[in-house]
């Protein structure tokens, strides 16, 4: 037939493992006709499942905290967020060595028992050992989040005629609720926040809730997500010794009663009264809180129930006595008469899509109380005699512990249940913000360019440029942004590279510098037009996140101002200065000259001087000469002199330094003071004579500086002996 509960159960602990016996109703008859009496087991606890059995491979858990800023280096980052995940999947399974144990210690008790039920006395045949039927199982899991709700609750106030009320801590709220005690969420919002966090730190989700296997050796898989706190907590006291999670079996067993009259009288109205006082502002009721109901009515005398065994088995009183104090059957039978007149079953509510995490609690689903003037006028008379079948709740508990000895003894094991991921190391933003830097006001640069690669997954570098003008200034910026690979998502990856590094090419595009004729104060010297910073046909390798795109590192040479260390004080003075780049020896690096020159009314104006040589290796080395003329007139000569080549390096502004006339090294080109002397005496007039024209004496004066005769030369100039 099936096991009973008229006769008791039987719990046996062994190696640790709990476990619960009950005899079939039948046993007696079993025997009599020469079978074997059957004894039923059920799991009397929850363990945490492994991979290999019951008691062998890792355990089917994993405990994984998250945390990340989302900041602009992650994509579809959204603030800050930290919490966890829990996995992890528990059953009732015994090893097979302990339940043999177990059967044998069984089969020692019943064998020389004549109980009627666990009586294995005179069998000619060994007990038999089956599970049990298990018609319907709901497992629940208990809360770590901060509620005084319970398991379920009822919270107090008015009553509903909307839904249930009804609040299981773990499962998910339903919509317009709170998912914890605190601000409200949204209704449909799968995380509430908190903060700037985008989840609320005591937020506690935990799907898997609800019908599991009917097996009592099944397996049944849990999954929660965490907010920070339940995550700390749970992080912290799974690797000790304790568990902060408690796991809740309920299971509908089927079981029969040996032949029994059961009879139930009561009067509807006032069983109405009595539940509708006891409401409290609910509006479903779960089967725990009928039950408490029940058994106040049956002492309070407003319900009356009598239970009558088969006088013919022994202790067929107490059989009766358990079967009513310790069974549900006359409870179920109430119920049958119940749901007729007074309860009316609720309508489903639950999403498709939560169904699995758990809309019943582990007590079944509720019913909803109602009124019918036309039948709770009547009397309740219930009586009826069989061998009655019925489902029996059968509620086991367990913590989650158990690791605590593993991680003890094996510190790698910690590795293999507990990870930690940081949210910003994935998916990550590769970016490069890129900047230009150039004297755009010179007009040398016409405008910078730029191209970013990165690699796609077959290895090929996917390029893109951008361009920098004079009318964006130095203060526009390019940002390239991708999503950064991992090495192994690459193949063929280019030599060097890794998943942080871009390839860069970055270009100085140079105008075309002014007429020597235009701009006598500026020069500048160009040697290629587009001048590349990162040569090769990929550019340079960087890792860097800024970069600038500098116009200066193109092989330039910037000197200026150029002032002279002088002043030029009437336009008679003359100073030019000859400018020609070299290396580091001082040799001409072979690019031409450049003159400037400087005169009175024009001193204080600045010269620059720059090359672009487009070689990056280029140093600024340079030297100069400096060449001085004083005009003569047409009676005075004029003087000049040029100094020694000047080396100097650097950019930047130099003041020229002017040779004096006398110094080493200059060369000298004028009139001797002797020869001016006696051109000035043969120029002044005689006493009662006109002038002499200047012109011829200025005329010998000039032959004198060309080669013409020399001081002891006797020349005449208009009859007179000079």
């Amino acid at each position: 037939m099936g096991p009973t509960y008229a006769g008791g159960s039987q719990p046996i602990i062994k190696d640790g493992y709990s476990i619960l016996y009950l005899p079939d109703v039948n046993n007696r008859e079993l025997i009599a006709a020469g079978e074997s009496p059957v004894y039923y087991y059920i799991p009397n606890q929850v363990r945490m499942a492994r991979k290999e059995g019951p008691d062998k491979g890792d355990y089917l858990f994993n405990m994984l905290r998250f945390a990340g800023t989302g900041g602009e280096g992650v994509i579809g980052g959204g603030g800050d967020v930290a919490g966890g995940v829990l996995t992890f999947s528990v059953t009732g399974d015994l090893p097979a060595t302990t339940r043999e144990q177990a059967e044998e210690q069984i089969t020692e008790q019943v064998m020389g028992s004549t109980d009627s039920f666990w009586g294995a006395a005179g069998s000619r045949k060994p007990p038999l050992f089956r599970p049990a039927i298990i018609a319907a199982s709901t497992t629940s899991v208990s809360n770590v989040a901060p509620t005084p709700r319970g398991f379920p609750a009822m919270p107090t106030g008015t009553r509903s005629t909307t839904g249930s009320d009804i609040t299981y801590t773990g499962a998910p709220p339903a919509p317009g609720r709170r998912a914890r005690d605190g601000d409200p969420a949204a209704g449909g919002d799968p995380a509430p926040t908190g903060g700037d966090n985008n989840l609320d730190p005591w937020y506690w989700l935990m799907q898997g809730q609800g019908a599991g296997s009917i097996d009592p050796s099944g397996t049944h898989a849990f999954s929660g997500l965490l907010g920070s706190y339940p995550a700390a907590i749970c992080w912290a006291a799974f690797q000790g010794t304790a568990s902060p999670l408690i796991v809740m079996q309920n299971y509908k067993l089927k079981v029969w009663s040996p032949v029994v009259t059961v009879k139930i009288h009561g009067h509807w109205e006032k069983i109405f009264t009595h539940f509708s006082a006891a409401a409290s502002g609910r509006y479903l009721w779960a089967s725990v809180d009928l039950k408490a109901e029940f058994n106040k009515m049956k002492t309070d005398g407003t319900i009356t129930v009598e239970t009558l065994v088969d006088t013919t088995l022994p202790d067929a009183d107490k059989i009766a006595e358990r079967l009513q104090e310790r069974t549900d059957l006359v409870f179920s039978k109430f119920m049958e008469q119940a749901q007729k007149v007074i309860f009316d079953p609720p309508q489903p509510q639950v999403e498709a899509a939560q169904a699995s995490s758990g809309g019943l609690t582990p007590w079944g689903a509720g019913v909803a109380l109602k009124y019918r003037r036309d039948e709770t006028q009547l009397d309740l008379t219930y009586e009826e005699t069989s061998q009655f079948a019925y489902l029996q709740d059968h509620t086991i508990s367990s913590s989650l512990a158990g690791m605590f000895d593993e991680m003890h003894a094996d510190p790698e094991a910690e590795r293999k249940y507990f990870q930690t991921v940081y949210l910003d190391d994935w998916p990550r933003r590769l970016a490069r913000v890129l900047r230009p830097v150039a004297a755009w006001a010179d007009g040398a640069v016409e405008f910078l360019s730029v191209q970013v690669g990165y690699p796609n997954t077959q290895g090929a570098i996917n390029w893109e440029g951008h361009s920098f003008s004079g009318s964006d200034g130095n203060d526009g910026t390019w940002k390239f942004q991708t999503a950064q690979k991992q090495a192994s998502d690459v193949t063929n990856a280019p030599t060097g590279w890794t998943p942080d590094m871009t390839w860069v090419k970055r270009k100085v595009h140079l105008a075309e510098p002014p007429s020597d004729i235009q701009d006598p104060y500026h020069r500048i010297q160009i040697e290629r037009n587009v001048i590349d910073l990162d040569p090769g046909p990929n550019g340079t390798l960087l890792n860097d996140t800024t970069l600038e795109v500098r116009a200066d590192s193109a092989g330039r040479l910037a000197v200026g101002p150029i002032q002279l260390g002088v002043m030029l004080t009437d336009n008679s003075q003359v100073v030019e200065a000859v400018f020609e780049a070299t290396d580091e020896t001082g040799e001409p690096a072979g690019m031409p000259q450049v003159r400037f020159r400087w005169n009175h009314g024009d001193v204080d104006v600045d010269r620059t001087w720059a090359i672009f040589t487009g070689d990056p290796a280029f140093r600024p080395f340079y030297r100069y000469q400096v060449s001085v003329t004083v005009k003569g007139t047409l009676f005075e000569p004029g003087r000049a002199w040029s100094g020694g080549w000047v080396r100097t390096s650097g950019n930047g502004p130099i003041i020229v330094d002017i040779p004096r006339p006398d110094q080493p090294g200059v060369t000298v080109r004028s009139v001797p003071e002797d020869r001016i002397r006696g051109l000035r005496a043969l120029a002044a007039p005689r006493e009662g004579q006109l002038p002499a024209p200047a012109a011829p004496a200025a005329e010998s004066a000039v032959n004198g500086t060309r080669g013409g005769p020399d001081a002891s030369t006797v020349l005449r100039f208009r009859n007179y002996q000079v």
